[in-house]
């Protein structure tokens, strides 16, 4: 039995980023599938480790550099790849595809797998950029193969020099896991009742035009430009009901202006939930009449995914990852990260049929080509390859 060993930093990352590979790798493919990543802080942390049958080894991964720290780290997950004998490293992120390039190469693992999520780099300028491109360049040179997430994100990182482009592969279209379009991300399977229950939860009626927007709140995902987009808006249409619906939590990290945290928080044009349970995110795309991620940088957005396959026209910015996500004028409208392109975009929905046809677009894009058990598939095909070609 080939033994795999996937390091990630953060447990809830292992949840979102692969699901529910562990247990279809190790079931249909035979492999023993270990993991290591910091605790899982959710409640269904151990129900999630228990369903997929992998060897958890948990270990706290700090997301800012701590030299010492990381190279304790290193050297418990040298022991453990040394004791165990892996055949395959896979690492997902900056700390998990530092730690797991560097150990495993030390330790002789013959298969290492960068997992290439997305591009810090992409946001950087000047002197940060480089420093950033060349550790990254020398952590790949540690790396026998690189799994990008989109066809940009391939492109960009042989741009920077960071990849050769003989190292990369891609999981047909892109993504790392897809999502579930049968049995979670169904508008058939979400009664009216469920919808309007959000709907009264958050104050709102027929007659609002609801854009959403999901994901952490910082500078990065565009959050202050949908949020002038929505007050030009207002200023532009003041008999029209216009609301924001955000989902997702403040960070520190590349915070927002406090000025917006206000204007999130008190305005009567915003429904700000916080942080919803993965359990029920389905139920509440079905409030939104148009998801937007005006983003600077992604790898493949989930996000965009799951609201597509809920039946919904996408706006999103051209950058790096969000780039892959729709057809343009097709499911979806690009946008430019400011605020008037991204309210003029918004208009384009207002029509209903217009709506309608680019969100049935949409479902049908992600249904094809990005359901997780093609998904699932298409990576366990990938290991496969990578070993029966050597």
């Amino acid at each position: 039995m080939k033994r795999v060993l996937e390091i990630m930093p953060l447990g809830s990352s292992a949840i979102s980023f692969i699901g529910d590979q562990l247990s279809f790798l190790r079931n249909q493919g035979a492999y023993e599938m270990h993991l290591i990543c910091s605790p899982g802080n959710s409640h269904n942390w151990n129900d999630f480790i228990e369903r997929e049958g992998a060897h958890y080894y948990p270990l706290t991964i700090p997301r800012a550099i701590k030299p010492w720290q990381d190279l304790k780290n290193i050297w418990r997950i040298f022991c453990y790849m040394r004791k165990n004998n892996f055949d395959v490293v896979i690492g997902h992120q900056s700390k998990g595809v530092l730690y797991g390039m560097l150990a495993g190469r030390l330790a002789g693992i013959k298969y290492r797998i960068i997992l290439a999520h997305g591009i810090l780099e992409d946001t950087m300028i000047g002197m940060k950029q480089r420093i950033f491109v060349a550790e990254n360049k020398l952590v790949t040179s540690c790396a026998t193969h690189v799994l990008c997430v989109s066809p940009s994100v391939m492109k960009r990182r042989v741009a920077l020099g960071i990849d050769i482009p003989q190292k990369q592969f891609i999981l047909g279209k892109g993504t790392c896991n897809g999502v579930d379009t049968v049995n979670k991300f169904n508008p058939q399977l979400i009664s009216a009742h469920v919808r309007d229950e959000v709907s009264a939860k958050y104050g709102l009626i027929n007659s609002d035009f609801v854009v959403g927007f999901c994901g952490r709140l910082v500078k990065d995902k565009g959050v202050i430009e949908l949020t002038e987009a929505i007050k030009l808006l207002h200023e532009r249409y003041p008999e029209k009901r216009i609301k924001l619906f955000v989902i997702g939590a403040l960070e520190k990290r590349d915070a927002i202006p406090d000025d917006i945290v206000h204007f999130l928080r008190d305005s009567t044009q915003v429904v700000f939930t916080g942080v919803v349970p993965y359990s029920e995110i389905q139920n509440y795309y079905t409030v939104m009449d148009v998801f937007v991620l005006p983003s600077y940088r992604e790898g493949f957005p989930t996000v965009v995914l799951e609201a597509s396959a809920m039946g919904l026209p996408i706006i999103v910015s051209r950058s790096t990852g969000c780039i892959d996500s729709i057809i343009e004028g097709v499911t979806g409208l690009y946008c430019d990260i400011n605020a008037k392109s991204i309210a003029n975009a918004i208009t384009t929905f207002f029509e209903k049929e217009i709506a309608s046809q680019y969100g049935a677009a949409a479902r049908k894009f992600v249904v094809e080509h990005f359901e997780h058990t093609i998904i699932r598939q298409q990576m366990l095909d990938f290991l496969n390859n990578v070993i029966s070609d050597n």
